[in-house]
């Protein structure tokens, strides 16, 4: 018989082989596991070196698990026993080793997910590495209520959800290629930073890698902890409202990597308007700068990342700039601020050196209208993250008129006016915080609101709502200002049984509802 002939025959007796050679390991574990309790311990020996025990527990909700294994201490550092927990698809979870010293040993953490385990318990691996001590081993468990990870998380398909941000949670990398995912929502805009803690490991490596992605998958944030970084802090991302993701990973390689617990702090604050909102690289996607003559901050990430701002002068008026930051010591310029028109005609040029606590422009008069603000970074070279604070400052603009809904303050992309008394604000921002659905109708400039208890319907330049198809008289109609629908505060915020109330003193629109 040639050679050719002999291959194939050879290749299905191997596979043969391999197959059912891993039969009786499956068999073992799944039908020869003795079940045991969690948090109880039991007691069992290893007879003969090539004794190879398995046990079973369940798991009736997500927790973290440890393993405890006691023995008397027989006076030598030899591994007698290997331990190995497995998930019911046989991936290994969690491994540790015991000697003869190791009277009362502990395993690291894991942070398994509910259902069905297993532990198989084996010798050294020889007659010279074996002992037929009894031992007692215990599966501790206690249950997740959030604050641990939950594995397999090594995808964003199977993240572990932080519900509570501003509360640590807690996890480890199991082995240098396991991976963690975490998934996080943001019910509004807002400041984001991380904090990183773990134990000092007493080494300058890089053990972690913690990078946060939105949902498209794009670099938010990127933070890494070296072994004696036992408390660190991310920089500020500043955020849309949406969902968002977190990757712990290890720094790299078997020597940059840790199996201790860490524990990942998700810190956010609210975006009331005094933060610009990511992504904001484009004109489209301006930052509103909401209040002339109040500070806005923001960062640029990195040395290509590119923040745009946008506002609105409610009338002809004298501007300048201003533009913060700590003192980073030495005389580069490290960022670069545009004012332009919406024509894109440059008004104001600022340069600020890393020296620059802060600059201010000279003065300028502009009509009114929208305006665009870019801060870039000249470079790689030129570049810091550190946050920075931008304002624009007007002698001739009043303070604007402010709406709070139940304490939150109401942003608009149009200021609020003030007509005959009455507080005119952007029709979808106010409706929708007053927990309705809009619908908009072109052709005939009419609104509808509905909560499904109380439907509102009013038209552009008509004095006359219906709400639930009774008339009521407005003072002031809804009009179109800066292509932007402004209705009558007051009157959509009591339509839906609110509380009104005005400030005259701070310019300020009180709903409670």
């Amino acid at each position: 018989m040639t050679l050719k002939k002999l291959f194939p025959a050879a290749v299905i007796l191997l596979l043969t082989f391999f197959m059912f050679a891993s039969l009786p390991i499956c068999a073992s574990m799944h039908d020869e596991a003795a079940q045991i309790s969690v948090n109880q311990a039991v007691s069992d020996n290893l007879p003969t070196p090539e004794t190879v025990k398995y046990y079973m527990f369940e798991l009736p909700s997500p927790g973290k698990v440890y393993l405890s294994f006691n023995h008397t201490n027989l006076g030598h550092t030899n591994i007698l026993w290997k331990l190995t927990v497995f998930d019911s698809d046989e991936n290994e979870m969690l491994y540790f080793q015991s000697s003869g010293k190791d009277s009362a040993g502990k395993s690291m953490n894991a942070y398994l997910d509910k259902g069905t385990y297993y532990i198989r318990v084996a010798s050294g691996g020889s007659s010279f590495l074996h002992s037929n001590t009894e031992y007692k081993l215990t599966v501790n468990y206690a249950e997740n209520n959030g604050e641990f990870e939950i594995e397999h998380n090594n995808e964003f398909e199977t993240a572990t959800l932080i519900s509570e941000l501003n509360n640590p949670i807690t996890g480890n990398i199991r082995t240098y290629n396991d991976i963690d995912f975490y998934r996080i929502t943001l019910q509004s805009p807002g400041k984001v930073y991380l904090n990183f803690k773990h134990s000092n490991l007493e080494n300058g490596n890089i053990l972690w890698k913690i990078t946060l992605f939105d949902s498209d998958e794009n670099e938010m944030l990127y933070y890494q902890s070296s072994g004696r970084d036992t408390n660190g802090k991310s920089i500020n991302a500043y955020l849309d409202k949406g969902t968002y993701y977190i990757r712990v990973i290890s720094g790299g390689n078997s020597y940059f990597h840790s199996d201790i617990d860490y524990k990942l702090t998700v810190n956010y604050a609210e975006n009331n308007g005094e933060y610009e909102v990511e992504h904001n690289d484009s004109i489209e996607q301006a930052s509103n700068i909401y209040e002339i003559n109040s500070p806005i901050i923001g960062n640029i990430r990195t040395y290509s990342d590119i923040d745009y701002y946008k506002f609105t002068m409610p009338a002809s008026g004298r501007i300048s700039l201003s533009f913060k930051h700590s003192n980073l010591e030495h005389g580069n310029i490290y960022w670069k601020i545009v004012l332009f028109d919406s024509s894109g005609k440059d008004l104001i040029r600022l340069d600020s050196e890393a020296n620059d606590t802060e600059v201010k422009s000279g003065e300028i008069k502009v009509d009114k209208g929208t305006y665009f603000i870019r801060v870039v970074s000249p470079g790689y070279y030129f570049h810091s993250d550190i946050d920075y604070t931008l304002k624009v400052i007007s002698p001739d603009i009043k303070p604007a008129v402010k709406v709070l809904l139940n304490g939150k303050r109401i942003l608009f992309d149009q200021p609020p006016i003030i007509q005959n008394g009455r507080t005119l604000v952007p029709l979808r921002a106010i409706f929708e915080a007053m927990g309705a659905t809009v619908e908009w109708d072109q052709k005939t400039q009419t609104v509808t609101a509905s909560n499904g208890e109380i439907t509102v319907v009013m038209k552009v330049g008509d004095n006359t709502m219906l709400k639930n198809g009774t008339k009521i008289t407005l003072d002031v109609p809804p009009q179109i200002v800066n292509n932007r629908t402004l209705v009558p505060a007051r009157a959509v915020a009591e339509s839906f049984e609110a509380d009104v109330q005005w400030d005259g003193s701070t310019q300020t629109v009180i709903i409670n509802h």
